[in-house]
């Protein structure tokens, strides 16, 4: 039986007409633009200022749930048309059993504002078109020793 999820998107997409501005009053000064200044992104505070009016007016729902499984933390985030019953879930590793509450909170907190951005097609972030996720790890610089070790590795000596 496919599943249904016609009255979800209908509602989302009168919703989404009735969002707000996404502000970006979020600062992360560990990625900085061209000019110097703190990348400015959106916080979980200004996605649902943006949106939170609107799912209610067109009966959706943003519900969060924590698991644990197998030694590793999961979130799920769950968009519900509340009258039809559907629902369109979204789930993520957090990290393992070895979190910090603290990490975990963070975790929890950034997991939150990416899902719900995807499911609700906000754009809150810069595009970076995956640059950064696709960097390779920097070479590893070799000792000395290493070096001479690779040069004359095949040699007899």
């Amino acid at each position: 039986m496919e599943k249904r999820n016609d009255y979800l998107i209908k509602a989302l997409e009168k919703a989404r007409k009735e969002f707000k501005e996404l502000k970006k009053s979020g600062k992360n000064n560990f990625f900085k633009t061209a000019g110097g200044k703190a990348h400015e992104y959106s916080t979980l505070n200004d996605v649902f200022t943006a949106c939170r009016d609107a799912l209610m007016n067109n009966d959706l729902n943003i519900m969060y749930n924590l698991s644990y499984n197998e030694g590793m933390n999961f979130l799920t985030t769950t968009l519900h048309h509340v009258s039809s019953g559907q629902k369109e879930t979204s789930t993520s590793i957090l990290g393992n059993s070895q979190m910090t509450s603290q990490a975990l909170g963070s975790a929890i907190t950034y997991m939150r504002r990416y899902h719900i951005q995807a499911m609700l097609n906000l754009e809150g972030d810069f595009e970076d078109d995956g640059n950064i996720a696709s960097q390779k790890p920097a070479p590893k610089k070799q000792t000395t020793a290493e070096i001479i070790d690779d040069n004359i590795g095949g040699l007899e000596l």
